[in-house]
């Protein structure tokens, strides 16, 4: 309702009789209630745009990070949670001029069951150690100490040692983690990682100081009073998009030292770096999706990061850890960013902005940062500044996102580079000399390594793919290279959209406009199809052979077997729909067998979409002299060459040399043999041999 003074009567048209004194008032009420009802509209279109900015308004929130038991899933850190900082505080700044030396612990950190005498030493006899037990940062009117510090629960100890003349020393810390007898018996086939907040909130919003302790396997198995690993500080954030408003808590790690210094650290024989994630499978009721993607697409010789299943006990600030503790199977991987042993491209620094050094490397991907707002795709307003930056657009409307390094780290001819070279790569690839070897799109693209992450994400059937988490990189002199690859808990079946739970059917024709959808017009170039069926061809034989895959899904499952059942007793989820899984099998089994099932049949599908190679009546290597080889295939023709060239020429027809198969051929003499089948203007992919003839006498 309107209060106070009436909306004023607009003066009478020129001409216009003057309106009796109840049609005023008639007239009055009537604006009135179009003015509220526009009101009102207005709210309501406000609140609507506000909801459709994000697929589930309902539940995009993430979920606080607790500890404690519970029978259903529920959110995983207890006790009180206080808001964490926008990132966790910064050391103080490095006092210039001489200081003096730190003191050490007698035992850097560790955990124990009664009580615990923590004992320090100063490097110099003139030196006053001060301590604190709350996390702050020692000063001259914090304790001194004098003797060891008895504990009696869990507690980070902090020292610095102050001397005359000298600035203070840095500080140490030491984590000591008091474990309950609950755990003591407590073991598994696995490593174990014990997180410590201390009680603050775990939030994506920003990183918090954290405490953290890796324990490897001493044999075949790992306690949690076994040694470690690693045990040390750093800055912990919760991470993810979607999986926020899952129950179980993804988690990244920074190791760092007391003055805040990246702290390189090997955990589990994995090559040492600082940057970890602790990846929360949960949607991926088979636990192990990701670790499978991550091994074929490294065995195809495409970096993906490494991967160790550990358990994670998420400790509740001073209490003792308890098996309640315990947040189940976890994947501790390799966070991306470049380096010697991840993403191997030269760094970018800040002095680097004419080429060659300007050309890389970069790494970047596409993400959900440009899902907001309400227009094509999402929106018509620019998307939502995230922790991944704004990024750029290209004019085909594809947003990528700066990763490493990160935008606040480049120059802007460096930001500015980068787009105008993606930007060419789409001009050329949507030109119409586009399939030129030398100037179209093979120019800008690494044609090869787009193929392999191709297969991979088909394969899989990967919905995420090309969409979500899509890495891309720029080696520096180098084309866009795609991966590494990353989010693989949508794929092998697990998903109800997209038809994603078929194994028929291809993937690549959901992307829309707005996503890595170049294959739609690489595949306009029949080189680029033949190239796609060679690889797969090539793959088949070996690495997705699906007995291969098999073997494998049942070596991960039976390495969970034992930690899964801890994992759906914290997490028991098995008979319930977890979104967007299209199916519940109500057991770890026949979750496996499921997707054991579906490999199969999408291997099957995929062979079916391409001519089969040539098979041979002889294997490769040593034969006798005029050995008969015959050439066997389903349909179509068989050409073949015996100098190791391609009998395909570019185009489709068949080479000069090129023979076709009518009779079996004679091995006589040393050669190298390929051959292909062709039905119209399809062509198969490659069947190679080399064979020599064996030396007489070596055959009994």
């Amino acid at each position: 309702m309107f209060r106070g003074k009436s909306l004023p009567c607009p003066p009478p048209l020129p001409g216009a009789a003057s309106m009796p004194k109840r049609s005023r008032k008639i007239t009055l009420v009537i604006l009135a209630l179009l003015a509220l009802v526009a009101v009102e509209a207005a709210i309501v279109v406000f609140f609507i745009s506000r909801v459709a900015r994000r697929p589930d308004s309902s539940q995009s929130r993430p979920q606080p990070v607790r500890t404690g038991g519970h029978s259903s899933p529920a959110p995983a850190q207890s006790g009180r949670y206080t808001s964490a900082p926008k990132s966790a505080p910064k050391p103080a700044p490095k006092p210039s001029g001489p200081r003096a030396a730190a003191p050490q612990f007698s035992m850097p950190g560790g955990v124990f069951t009664n009580q615990l005498a923590a004992e320090l030493k100063a490097a110099a006899s003139t030196a006053v150690i001060r301590y604190t037990l709350d996390g702050s940062e020692p000063v001259e009117s914090s304790p001194v100490y004098s003797q060891p510090i008895a504990l009696a629960q869990t507690t980070l100890v902090r020292a610095r040692a102050f001397e005359a003349a000298l600035a203070p020393s840095s500080t140490v810390s030491a984590t000591f983690t008091k474990l309950d007898p609950s755990v003591l018996e407590f073991s598994s086939n696995l490593p174990l990682v014990i997180v410590n907040s201390y009680n603050r909130y775990i939030g994506p919003s920003g990183f918090i100081p954290a405490s953290m302790r890796f324990i490897g396997l001493s044999g075949d198995r790992a306690t949690l009073s076994g040694p470690a690993d690693f045990d040390g500080r750093g800055d912990l954030k919760r991470r993810g998009f979607t999986s926020l408003r899952l129950p179980k808590p993804s988690m990244t790690f920074k190791a760092r030292t007391d003055d805040g210094e990246k702290l390189k650290f090997s955990p589990f024989g994995l090559p040492a770096e600082s940057d970890w994630v602790l990846y929360a499978p949960y949607q991926d009721k088979t636990l192990i999706r990701d670790v499978l993607a991550f091994e074929l697409s490294n065995q195809m010789g495409r970096y993906a990061p490494r991967t160790r299943f550990v358990e994670v006990f998420l400790a509740r600030g001073s209490a003792p850890l308890t098996r309640n503790d315990n947040l189940g199977v976890y994947v501790l991987i390799e966070k991306i960013k470049r380096g010697k042993d991840r993403v191997n491209i030269a760094k970018l620094g800040s002095e680097d902005n004419a080429e060659p050094e300007i050309s890389g490397g970069y790494i970047f991907k596409r993400d959900h940062g440009s899902m907001s707002g309400m227009g094509r795709g999402w929106g018509f307003s620019q998307p939502r500044a995230t922790d991944d930056g704004v990024g750029f657009k290209t004019p085909r409307d594809l947003r990528l996102f700066f990763v490493d390094p990160a935008e606040d780290e480049l120059t802007a001819a460096q930001r500015n580079w980068l787009a105008r070279y993606v930007t060419r790569f789409e001009d050329v690839l949507h030109g119409s000399n586009f399939a030129s070897p030398t100037e179209g799109y093979a120019k800008y693209l690494d044609v090869d390594s787009f193929i392999d992450h191709f297969w991979l994400v088909e394969m899989s059937k990967n919905i995420d793919a090309f969409r979500y988490s899509a890495y891309l990189h720029k080696p520096r002199n180098g084309k866009i290279t795609l991966g590494p690859c990353w989010d693989w808990n949508l794929s092998f079946g697990n998903a109800d959209y997209h038809g994603a739970e078929e194994t028929q059917g291809w993937y690549y024709p959901y992307l829309r406009d707005i996503e890595i959808c170049w294959v739609n017009r690489l595949r306009d170039d029949p080189e680029f199809v033949q190239r796609q069926i060679d690889r797969w061809t090539e793959l088949r034989r070996d690495l997705f052979a699906p007995e291969r895959i098999l073997r494998r899904v049942d070596e991960l499952a039976a390495q969970l077997q034992e930690a899964q059942v801890r994992n759906f007793k914290r997490w028991p989820i098995l008979n319930r729909y977890v979104q967007p899984n299209p199916n519940t099998y109500g057991s770890y089994q026949g979750e496996v067998k499921a997707m054991k099932q579906w490999i199969q049949g999408r291997i099957a599908w995929l062979d079916r979409q391409c001519l089969s190679a040539p098979a041979l009546s002889a294997k490769a290597g040593a034969v006798p002299a005029g050995t008969s080889l015959t050439l066997n295939a389903s349909s179509g023709k068989i050409y073949y060459t015996l100098d190791g060239t391609d009998p395909r020429a570019r185009g489709g027809a068949p080479t000069k040399t090129a023979r076709e198969y009518t009779a079996p051929v004679s091995l006589d003499r040393e050669l190298q043999l390929i051959a292909r089948v062709r039905r119209g203007d399809n062509w198969s992919g490659p069947t190679t041999a080399h064979f020599t003839l064996e030396k007489s006498g070596s055959r009994r």
